[in-house]
């Protein structure tokens, strides 16, 4: 069965001489594993459609094991993040966050912030932590596991802590990180807003900071997983 779809590169591999194992991120299928034939001996083929972060339209052929990929159209390549070690450290971290979504994830939202988050790092001079901090929230939220913001145990009082377990809460309701009223009210603007507006929020500077590792730890709560793209993203910023 032929499938078209279009999709971003997480991660390719070789297998093999020539063949590459594809992660796709699909807004139709969400995450699929996909079968590179012969990559690179196709002259009129470009090997680009097998490289990370790389945006393709694929023409997909569905057996009983995995897709295999008949053809591949390059769409956008976002060539500017290799101009930038960091920036391009942070697009494997993002790539590899979204790599942990599950069937039951937002394919269609996930793939849309993925592109947007590679186009803001590979092609503006936007900052790369608001980049990282507003992929990190929005990622979740297409998870399904962003919480409230709110106090989710009375569900009335402002939140001024964040428990990853219990969600936000009140002074008297339960315990967890502290948090400010500017942090409450980036993360509601951020879950409040798509496109260019959900980056148009102010705070000051020491409370994105903590606001952004809060998030990277709640990302690496609810996937499990401890990333060594984010290590290494944080280290070329030392």
């Amino acid at each position: 069965m032929d499938v078209r779809t279009d999709g971003v590169v997480l991660k390719a591999r070789p297998y093999g001489e020539r063949d590459m194992i594809l992660t796709l991120l699909t807004p139709e299928h969400g995450r699929i594993t996909a079968l590179a034939r012969s990559v690179g001996k196709n002259k009129k083929q470009s090997v680009l459609y097998a490289q990370n972060f790389v945006f393709s339209h694929y023409l997909l052929f569905k057996g009983k094991g995995m897709y295999i990929v008949d053809s591949a159209e390059v769409a956008e390549p976002f060539y500017g993040l290799r101009n930038d070690l960091s920036r391009l450290a942070l697009a494997q971290y993002i790539a590899d966050v979204a790599a942990k979504c599950g069937e039951e994830s937002d394919a269609a939202a996930l793939c849309s912030l993925l592109l947007n988050s590679l186009y803001l790092l590979s092609e503006t001079d936007l900052d790369a932590e608001l980049i990282k901090l507003v992929f990190e929230a929005k990622y979740c939220i297409a998870e399904g596991v962003f919480p409230e913001v709110i106090c989710n145990v009375c569900g009335g009082g402002e939140p001024v802590k964040w428990s990853f377990r219990n969600g936000f809460c009140c002074e008297t309701c339960g315990d967890g990180y502290p948090i400010t009223a500017g942090m409450v009210s980036a993360l509601r603007h951020i879950l409040a807003n798509e496109g260019k507006k959900a980056y148009l929020f102010s705070m000051n500077e020491d409370s994105f900071r903590y606001l952004s590792k809060l998030l990277s730890d709640y990302v690496a709560f609810v996937t499990d997983t401890e990333f060594p793209s984010l290590a290494y993203y944080k280290s070329l910023l030392l």
